[in-house]
C-alpha cells in the first residue's frame, strides 16, 4: 500500500508509479540537464561536475549560444566593442561560416562548443552523440586554431555519452547561473535587459542567444544589449571570458589572456 492507496487498484498504481521511478533512473542522465539547469539548489549539489558559475573576484562572463549567425553576430560583435564574450557556437555554423567564427576570436571573444547541430541530446544515441561532439570540437579547433574548453549541451540537456566525452575532449561541462529567455517570443527588449540584470552578479554566467529562437529573437536581445552592458558597467563588474571566470575555481586551468590575433579560443 503506498500514498493511503488500498487494495490491488492501490498496488496496481504503486507498481506503476516504481517502474516509472526506475525508468527516470535508467533514463534519468539523458533528461537530467533540464533539472540540472532549473532546479534550486542544484548547482550546488553538482557544482563539481557542472560550472555555473565563477568565484565573485573574478568578474561576470556574459556567453551567447546558437551562432555564428551571418545576420545578427557582426551586429553583436560591434555592440560588445571591446568587452569580452564567450560564444557558444555551432559546428555546422563554423563549417559554414569560418571568417566570421575567426572574426570572434580575432575580437578577443572566446569560442566554446554547444555542439555540431542543436539536435535535442536526450533524443541522440551514444555513438550519434559522441560523433556529433566530437565533429564540433575538430571543426572549432580546426578553424580557430584552438580547441574549445568548455562545452553547453542544446537545451541545457546532456546525455550520459555527452556527459562522459565532454572531459575526455578537454571540455569542462558548463550551464549558466541566470538566464534572460530571450528566444521566447514574448521576451521584449527591456524584459530581456531586466532580467539579465537581475543576475548580473560577480561570478555570474549569464546566458543570451546571437542566433535562432522565435522569429525575430536575436534582434530583440541586440536592442537589449547596450542597456545590459550598461548596467553591468554602472556595478563595476568586468566583463571576461569563461576561461578567466573559472581561472579561479577548483580543477580549472587558467588559459591566461592572450591577444585578440593569437587564435585564443
Amino acid at each position: 500500500m503506498m500514498g493511503g492507496m488500498g487494495g490491488s487498484d492501490g498496488d496496481r498504481k504503486g507498481t506503476a508509479m516504481l517502474r516509472r521511478a526506475g525508468t527516470v533512473a535508467a533514463l534519468g542522465l539523458p533528461y537530467w540537464g533540464v533539472s540540472v539547469a532549473a532546479a534550486p539548489g542544484a548547482s550546488a549539489l553538482l557544482g563539481r561536475w557542472v560550472l555555473y558559475r565563477g568565484t565573485p573576484d573574478q568578474g561576470l562572463a556574459l556567453t551567447f549560444d546558437d551562432g555564428p549567425d551571418p545576420e545578427y553576430t557582426p551586429a553583436f560583435l560591434d555592440a560588445l566593442g571591446d568587452r569580452r564574450a564567450t560564444f557558444f557556437v555551432l559546428g555546422e555554423r563554423v563549417r559554414r561560416w569560418p571568417e566570421l567564427t575567426r572574426r570572434l576570436v580575432n575580437e578577443g571573444h572566446e569560442v566554446a562548443c554547444h555542439g555540431d547541430s542543436h539536435r535535442h541530446l536526450a533524443a541522440m544515441g551514444p555513438r550519434r552523440t559522441e560523433v556529433d561532439l566530437r565533429r564540433a570540437h575538430a571543426s572549432i579547433a580546426e578553424v580557430t586554431g584552438r580547441a574549445p574548453r568548455f562545452y553547453r549541451p542544446p537545451y541545457g540537456v546532456f546525455n550520459l555519452a555527452a556527459w562522459t566525452a565532454a572531459p575526455r575532449l578537454g571540455m569542462r561541462r558548463t550551464l549558466w547561473s541566470a538566464w534572460a529567455k530571450d528566444w521566447r517570443r514574448r521576451a521584449t527588449p527591456q524584459l530581456i535587459a531586466a532580467r539579465s540584470l537581475a543576475g548580473a552578479q560577480p561570478g555570474a554566467i549569464l546566458l543570451l542567444h546571437d542566433a535562432d529562437g522565435s522569429p525575430g529573437a536575436p534582434a530583440r536581445t541586440l536592442q537589449a544589449l547596450p542597456a545590459i552592458l550598461e548596467g553591468i558597467r554602472r556595478r563595476g563588474i568586468e566583463l571576461v571570458t569563461l576561461s578567466d571566470l573559472a581561472s579561479g575555481e577548483p580543477g580549472a586551468s587558467h588559459s591566461g589572456r592572450s591577444s585578440p590575433s593569437s587564435g585564443t579560443g
